[in-house]
């Protein structure tokens, strides 16, 4: 297996796109330390837009490099299963690092923030995805800083397999598959919640597996990564289906 060349191939994209994620979010932590400074605020606003962000910066990531990853492997002669295999392995290890990177900011960001006169003895000026879901933004210990990097991973993972998943269902598709693909999804947004209330006694089973997932997820971070797990395993199996004979043409490198 020639992981190491196809995880190589990916990493320029992950290193620019999060280089680029990072140094933005420097920008709006220093901004929602300033404005409150510069206007003379007596009051702060929390902010946890970083482990949202996050997540939805790997959704998108997994919508747009995939393809483009795995052509250029195949060229290459590597294997579709290795390529794929290192997707979700290039994946993690990006996650990991925005996961921890994230970490460190919001420490240095409150870090900074008491000091200021609105922040006086302040913990929680800026806060995570965890902290926001699981302590109701309060101070956090060691154990939990530790084991918010893994919840923030597993959900910017799970997230990357579910565009994952778009982007090889849309690459099998014909043409007219994908417009009616397209066109189905927001359909079935909006439906399903209608759906439910109309056939609201026929669905009860369904219904009550979904709140108890809910609970499972609320009621622990550890239930919390076992959900992003489980999604993470579900899509990457149906992607994997998908691509396992899609017919992939190699990618163009330029020649010099």
């Amino acid at each position: 297996m020639r992981l190491k060349p196809a995880m190589r191939y990916q990493l320029r994209e992950y290193l620019v796109a999060g280089g680029f994620f990072w140094g933005i979010s420097v920008v709006l932590m220093l901004l929602s330390i300033w404005l409150p400074l510069h206007f003379q605020l007596d009051e702060y606003q929390v902010y946890s837009w970083y482990g949202f962000s996050c997540t939805i910066f790997f959704f998108v990531f997994g919508i747009i490099l995939p393809r483009q990853a795995t052509r250029l492997c195949i060229q290459m002669g590597v294997s579709r299963r290795t390529a794929y295999l290192s997707l979700y392995l290039m994946a993690a290890v990006a996650s990991l690092c925005m996961a921890v990177a994230g970490q460190v900011l919001m420490l240095i960001g409150n870090a900074v923030a008491d000091q200021t006169p609105f922040g006086t003895g302040l913990q929680d000026f800026l806060v995570g995805l965890f902290q926001t879901l699981y302590r109701n933004g309060g101070t956090m210990t060691a154990l939990d800083q530790a084991l918010a990097v893994v919840f923030t991973a597993f959900c910017m993972l799970a997230l990357f397999s579910f565009g994952l998943f778009f982007t090889f269902l849309f690459w099998r598709l014909s043409k007219v598959g994908c417009i009616v693909a397209a066109l189905a999804i927001p359909v079935v947004l909006t439906g399903v919640p209608a759906l439910f209330e109309t056939f609201a006694q026929a669905l009860s089973p369904l219904t009550f597996l979904l709140q108890q997932v809910g609970q499972f997820f609320a009621a622990s971070p550890w239930g919390g990564i076992v959900v992003f797990l489980v999604m993470t395993a579900f899509f990457g199996w149906i992607g994997w289906m998908l691509i396992r004979r899609t017919n992939i043409r190699g990618g163009m490198l330029s020649r010099q």
